[in-house]
């Protein structure tokens, strides 16, 4: 039920030449400026051309002092005034005239975000539970301890005996009047105990990083719904007490359709801030993988979790089992590609990996809507701790968000790109999944331990059990760039080794992605190094043979490739590549049925 929208992040210097763009246009005569379009989200593109004289609300990213020239020349409100630019209230056909002012940029509206919900894991089917070396009765090891974790969600029920001692300080950006910490959904507290619930009221629900400490940014309200300029707002206030709290992780299980690209999308730009403030900003990759019928869906990813400096998170099933031969991929678990589906070189691959997802018990917030509303999936714990079991890609971006606490705690100095890659060359390939299923694989904490604590991988990494059985790394690594490689760390833009690239100088939208462990039969897309539109199929089927490409709620009213249009296993898409067992992959394309 992840009915979340958040858009999240875009490059930095993406931002940078957006403004610098502005800056210029001032000096330029008005004659120059008139075949100017600013770039307009999808959604309120068709508000503007079929609903003109309805009250829209539109989110600016400007300097404020065109916020008030913009207002008054089109006879907008200002409802609210962000950090860098403001939300205006007025009719669709306001805006559309804006769309042709030489200083606007980029126009979206202030849409509503959701907070997913549902799902269920165990810290031992990760391994999580490894790293704390109890002993005494105490955690002394890796918990997550010093490391404090933003949860932008529906806020922390101060009910939640396991997270009473975690909680540093919380936001309430929904009711700022409000004189207590609340969750009226149940959410937020759910997902919280998952990141770093005590077990006080039931030593069996322990969260990952159970010494993390939890910021509570509420932005959702008692209905599990808000706006993207509310959950801006929290992202903005992060970073901003980044340093005061030692902020190192965001979390975001909440998110929308993504109605325009990462590069302009102001949710997707305020994520890669954070980003590049140095925070971790984990996002959940939606519950949009299958349609009523069962169909699965491909391109479904919600924003933000399209945002290439965003950890995106898939949800898996283990089968309530802690051994993971058995696990696989969440049906309701979004897919990738993301990026433009009518221009193949923009995609990009996510999710960047899945983690359990399924029935996963966890705090739960009496008196909430989700209480409420479920009484089936309360759980009475054993010391009079009140829990749920919930699933969904929530729950599993909140399993990796504990993951990456402990990680932080073990080696404090990582970036957000060096965390991205510990768990991306850590994890476990599920067989039988393509990578825009399931990314690098599932979750594997004790190896992405290992990952995180060397900065040389050419020793290779030892062997870890996980439910009685070695789990070996799948050793794949993609980001906004290519993937591949061992060596040492060299900062940002050269991770693990001179043989991996990670930064603006192979873009892999169009590339390849591959591990040593995955071969050709599992290899994805390419032009760099492995011959142009040539490159996609596998045993593990990439695609799938009967997927439907996008959703209503991804691409817009209706499917960007008809209604009724299913990659299907008699479909021709060019001449010069076999994907699958009867499907045709190449540069000509032929459309089939």
């Amino acid at each position: 039920m992840f009915e979340s929208r958040s858009p999240l992040s875009v490059r930095r210097r993406c931002t940078t030449l957006v403004i610098g763009a502005a800056m210029t246009i001032l000096a330029l005569p008005v004659p120059a400026l008139a075949q100017h379009q600013a770039k307009v989200a999808k959604n309120l593109a068709e508000d503007i051309k079929f609903r003109g004289a309805s009250q829209v609300n539109v989110i600016y990213d400007g300097p404020q002092s065109e916020v008030d020239r913009l207002a008054a020349t089109y006879h907008v409100n200002v409802t609210k005034r962000l950090s860098s630019g403001a939300v205006f209230t007025g009719v669709a056909s306001a805006f559309g005239a804006m769309v042709a002012d030489g200083n606007v940029a980029s126009l979206h509206e202030d849409d509503v975000v959701k907070g997913a919900s549902v799902a269920e894991v165990t810290t031992a089917a990760t391994g999580a539970n490894q790293l704390w070396a109890k002993s005494g009765g105490a955690f002394n090891g890796f918990t997550g301890k010093n490391i404090s974790v933003a949860v932008i969600d529906s806020g922390i029920s101060p009910l939640a005996g396991d997270l009473s001692k975690r909680v540093m300080t919380w936001v309430d950006f929904v009711d700022p009047t409000s004189s207590s910490m609340t969750d009226g959904y149940g959410h937020g507290t759910h997902v919280a105990g998952i990141i770093a619930g005590s077990g006080a009221g039931d030593p069996n629900y322990v969260g990952m990083a159970p010494g993390a400490n939890l910021i509570s940014l509420r932005v959702l309200g008692n209905d599990g719904s808000g706006s993207v300029s509310t959950v801006i707002d929290a992202i903005n206030w992060a970073i901003a007490n980044q340093r005061k709290f030692n902020i190192r992780v965001i979390n975001l299980s909440l998110g929308h359709p993504a109605n325009a690209s990462y590069q302009t999308d102001p949710l997707a730009l305020a994520c890669e801030r954070a980003v590049a403030a140095g925070i971790v900003v984990v996002s959940a990759a939606g519950n949009l993988g299958k349609t009523d019928d069962g169909t699965p869906v491909v391109g479904a990813i919600v924003s933000p979790g399209d945002t290439p400096g965003v950890v995106t998170v898939g949800a898996s099933n283990t089968k309530g089992t802690i051994s993971r031969s058995d696990d696989i991929l969440g049906t309701y678990s979004s897919r990738g590609p993301v990026g433009d589906p009518d221009d193949p070189s923009s995609w990009l691959i996510k999710p960047d990996l899945v983690a359990p997802g399924n029935k996963i018990t966890s705090d739960g917030a009496p008196g909430s809507y989700l209480w409420n509303t479920y009484p089936t999936l309360q759980v009475a714990g054993s010391n009079g701790g009140a829990y749920m079991t919930l699933s969904g890609t929530s729950m599993a971006a909140a399993v990796v968000t504990g993951a990456v606490a402990q990680l932080l705690q073990a080696n404090p100095s990582l970036t957000p790109t060096q965390v991205k890659f510990a768990l991306q060359y850590s994890a476990q390939l599920l067989p039988g999944f393509g990578l825009i299923e399931q990314g690098s694989g599932e979750l594997d904490v004790p190896m992405a331990l290992q990952v995180a604590q060397s900065n040389n991988l050419t020793i290779g990494l030892d062997p870890v059990a996980i439910g009685g059985e070695l789990v070996a790394p799948g050793q794949v690594v993609f980001g906004d760039t290519m993937v591949w490689g061992s060596g040492n760390v060299q900062g940002n833009t050269m991770v693990w080794g001179s043989t991996m690239v990670w930064g603006s100088t192979m873009v892999w939208g169009s590339t390849m992605v591959w591990g040593s462990n995955v071969g050709p039969n599992t290899m994805v897309w390419g032009s760099s190094g492995v011959n142009a539109d040539t490159m996609v199929w596998g045993s593990t089927m990439v695609w799938g043979s009967t997927m439907v490409w996008g959703s209503t709620m991804v691409w817009g009213s209706t499917m960007v490739w008809g209604s009724t249009m299913v990659w299907g296993s008699t479909m021709v898409w060019g001449s010069t590549m076999v994907w699958g067992s009867t499907m045709v992959w190449g540069s000509t394309m032929v459309w089939g049925s």
